[in-house]
Formats: structure tokens, sequence, C-alpha cells
């Protein structure tokens, strides 16, 4: 049936009240907040799906420094947290501005892939996967270099050096420990210990040097590291190698990289490793390359907490938290992070590790909400300082209302702050919870998702304010058998 030129009227009013008529998805809020002369922080909160993203844009200044830092400033410590360290207690203690946590890592604070810290070596690269650094003059290096090492003798004869900083495996390994490992090197099976004395430090990338042996040591798989020197452990096919050393003979050390960018990285201060590539030549990276470098489908295609980092054409560096596992926000998949950090310029980035490691600090107060309810210790982080900030003394005095709050799972409360009787912009504080309760974003909104008591933060004027915090668990459902309660199991 043909229709007249009215019905056609009528018809596409009709379809314009029908599209108008169904709800529309909320745009995403966005706040950006300088908090720094060459830093911005931003964040985005959305509705639908729940998101919530935050991250510095940082712009590359004399008076701008970005450092790696440790765990507990060394791989490994005998202690219940093996070397790992939360990333606001490391930020707390190195006077940071700000903090990100990094690499992947095992059960002990030793970083998987690569990490160079003042100008030193700590950890070799992890096979095919990216890595982040930092010159002197702020330029930014990436890539997915390979060590490249040798140990030799005075006759010439050498071996590869096939680690730094990390427990020597059981068959075939060499590896190189320095007072950054901490205080003694280990190895998974038993091989040859040479400690070594005059070791000169920092190790470079490109460097070589030597060092003299004090004590060799045959079936060992431990030896205590002097501040001053080094330890090479052995297994397998080095031990007839090291097995020829003797006390006060000299040593030859070759540390370099290779591969992808190799050069570059000899001018390399401080760096951080992740994986695997989301972004390089302003393309996202197919899956494809994921697999390649040992992340499977499970781990990229599900919406988990994600950590990122990246630079722009401009040469800004750009850090990116997604909170994940949450109400508030669900995670995102390796490709949706790719397109998030296209969003925000970057022409090449990599991702950190994340799930319950993922934490951004600034100012001492934690913006993500950690999918863990608390901060999960981490093996490495960067460090951000401003040298152009002030510490002046606080000029004035402010409170935040509500003074206290009490709500249950699930609500939220709108807090603002108050110098006397005048409001104060949102603008000018930083918004913080460092108890894991819930998330607050930086317009001043908590949202309980845990129950407890804590503190909601904030920062403005170089001073700290504070407000106690309960929230409640929500009313126990009914069970089956019409009483409230019952066993729950959780993942």
């Amino acid at each position: 049936m043909r229709l007249t030129g009215w019905q056609r009227v009528f018809w596409l009013l009709g379809l314009l009240l029908i599209v108008s008529a169904a709800p529309q998805p909320k745009p995403r809020e966005t706040i950006q907040k300088r908090i720094a002369p060459h830093v911005v922080l931003f964040q985005e909160i959305s509705t639908d799906p729940p998101l919530a993203v935050h991250g510095l844009r940082i712009t590359p200044s004399r008076s701008v420094r970005i450092e790696t830092a440790l765990g507990s400033d060394v791989v490994l410590t005998e202690n219940a947290t093996r070397g790992r360290e939360t990333v606001s207690r490391a930020a707390w203690r190195h006077r940071a501005l700000a903090a990100l946590n990094a690499d992947f890592f095992p059960f002990t604070g030793d970083p998987l892939g690569l990490c160079i810290m003042r100008g030193e070596l700590v950890s070799e690269p992890f096979p095919n996967r990216p890595a982040i650094g930092l010159t002197v003059r702020g330029e930014v290096v990436m890539g997915a270099p390979q060590l490249n090492a040798t140990l030799s003798r005075a006759d010439g004869a050498q071996i590869p050096l096939t680690g730094i900083n990390r427990p020597t495996r059981a068959n075939g390994d060499l590896v190189l420990f320095t007072s950054f490992f901490g205080t003694a090197a280990q190895a998974e099976a038993s091989g040859v210990a040479v400690v070594l004395d005059a070791l000169p430090r920092p190790l470079r990338v490109g460097s070589s040097v030597q060092a003299v042996v004090r004590e060799v040591r045959l079936n060992a798989n431990s030896a205590p590291i002097p501040i001053t020197g080094g330890v090479l452990l052995g297994t397998g096919d080095a031990v007839p190698f090291l097995q020829t050393l003797q006390p006060g003979q000299t040593v030859q050390i070759r540390i370099d990289l290779t591969g992808d960018g190799a050069p570059a990285w000899r001018s390399v201060t401080e760096a951080v490793a992740g994986g695997p590539w989301l972004v390089r030549g302003g393309k996202p990276v197919p899956p494809e390359e994921y697999e390649r470098a040992g992340f499977n489908r499970g781990f990229w295609e599900r919406r988990h907490p994600r950590t990122a980092v990246g630079r722009t054409a401009k040469g800004e560096i750009i850090w990116l938290v997604v909170d994940g596992r949450q109400p508030h926000s669900q995670g995102a998949s390796l490709p949706e992070l790719a397109q998030l950090m296209l969003r925000y310029g970057a022409v090449e980035a990599i991702n950190l590790d994340g799930g319950g490691s993922s934490t951004l600090v600034v100012r001492d107060l934690i913006l993500n909400s950690p999918s863990d309810g608390s901060e999960r210790p981490v093996a490495n982080l960067w460090l951000l300082f401003d040298d152009r900030l002030r510490t002046d003394l606080p000029r004035d005095t402010y409170r935040i209302e509500p003074a206290t709050a009490t709500l249950k799972v699930g609500e939220q409360v709108r807090f603002r702050i108050w110098r006397d009787k005048q409001p104060v912009s949102t603008w000018d504080a930083l918004w913080g919870c460092n108890t894991g309760l819930g998330f607050i974003d930086q317009w001043g909104r908590f949202t309980a998702l845990r129950p407890g008591q804590g503190t909601i933060s904030a920062f403005i004027d170089n001073q700290w304010l504070h407000v106690p915090l309960l929230v409640e668990a929500p009313p126990a459902e009914p069970n089956k058998n019409g009483g409230a309660g019952g066993n729950r199991t959780h993942e």
C-alpha cells in the first residue's frame, strides 16, 4: 500500500515520538582538575554501562620527575609481603605527588619484566613484553627489548648472563644479584655462587664493568650480597664455568639490551614494564598480538580492573586506571582499554598489571576503588613529582558537610566543603577513600560498596580533611523457608 503525503508525515512523527520516548543512555560525566603546573587529573563516570575511569595527563618538564620505585625498596624480603608494598604507602614514604602500580609479579616482589631505577637495570625484560622508559631529558621510550649480557673471565672465555635480580632457575641459568635484590641471592636448586667485591654501580644498559671475586661457594643455593658488590649464582651449564673462578681474580660483566629500538634504552633512567601492547603507531593492536605475548583469551576478552600507560603525539604521558568487578564499574577488556587510551590521545600504549593491583594515588589519596576492597601490595610502581609545587602553610579553615555519614551498601551521599559560610568549588579539592568502603568521585559523591567503618578524605589548600563514615550491610534477603539469612557462597 502506498502512503499519501500526509500519511507519510504522520508516520514520521509517530516514529520520532517512539524514538524520543525510548530510554536514552546517560552521557558520561567528565571532570578535569589541574593538580600541578604540568599535571591534569581526569575522571570519567558512566552509568550505562557502569564504568569509572581515572587518570593523569603529564606534560614532561624540567620540574617534573617520574621515578621507578620497588616495593619496600628491594625485590625480596622475608616478611609477609615478600618485598611488596601498597602504592599509597610507597607514595607517602617518597613524598610523591602521585603514584601508579606497574608490572606483573609472582607472590614475591620480583617485577616480571624490565625495570630500571636511577639509571640501573634492576630486572631484565620478559620475552615479548613491552616496557616504557624515560630519559633524563623527559623523552619517552617504548619497546620490547631483550637482555643481551655476558660474563667473561680474564682468559677471554665467556657465557651468557641470563637474569638480573631474580631467583636462579634450576636448569642452566646464570643470574647477577645486587643489593637491589635484598640481603641474599637465592636459587631454586643448588649450583655455584660467586660472591663479588668492588662491583661498580649503577649497572647501566650498554655498560661493561669489572668486579673482583671474593668467594666461590660450591653446591650453594644462596649467598649473602655485599652492599658494594654482588653475587653470581648459576645452575646447570653455568656451573663448570663458575667453578674455575678463584678468589682475587677479576671478571667482566657486560649488560645490554637488543631488539625493538634497543639503542634508545641506553639513555633511559627510569622504566617499568607490563604487557601486552594496546596501541602502536596510533592504532589499536589486534588481539592476536596479545596472545603472542602470552595473554590468553580469557585475560584480554573479559572485563577486569585495568591499568595502562602511554604517550601522546605531543610527548605527554597518560596514566590510566579503570575500576572493575564492582557495581559502580564493570571494568574493561583489553580492546576496550585500547580505545580508552586512544580517546585520550595515546599513540603508543601498554597494559600494566591490573585486577586488585590497579591503584592510582594522588596527594596520598586513593582516587580509584581497588577491587579487593583494600590495596594489594605490589612489586614496583611509578612515582610522580613536580618540583614547582609550593608547600605553603594552609591559609583558611575548612569543614566537610555532612560532618559524619551513615548509609547502607548501595546508597550514595554527596559531600561538600565549606570555608566559613561559603561553599568551596569542587574544582579546588581532591577526594579519596583509603578505607575501601566504597567509591567517591571528584564531585564529592560517595557510593557505599562494602560494610564497615572508615573515613572519606579531601585535600584542599595543602591540608587534608576527614569525615567519619559508617556503612551498614543491606537487610538480609529472606531464604526459601521464609526466614532471613541462610548460607551464601562468594567467588
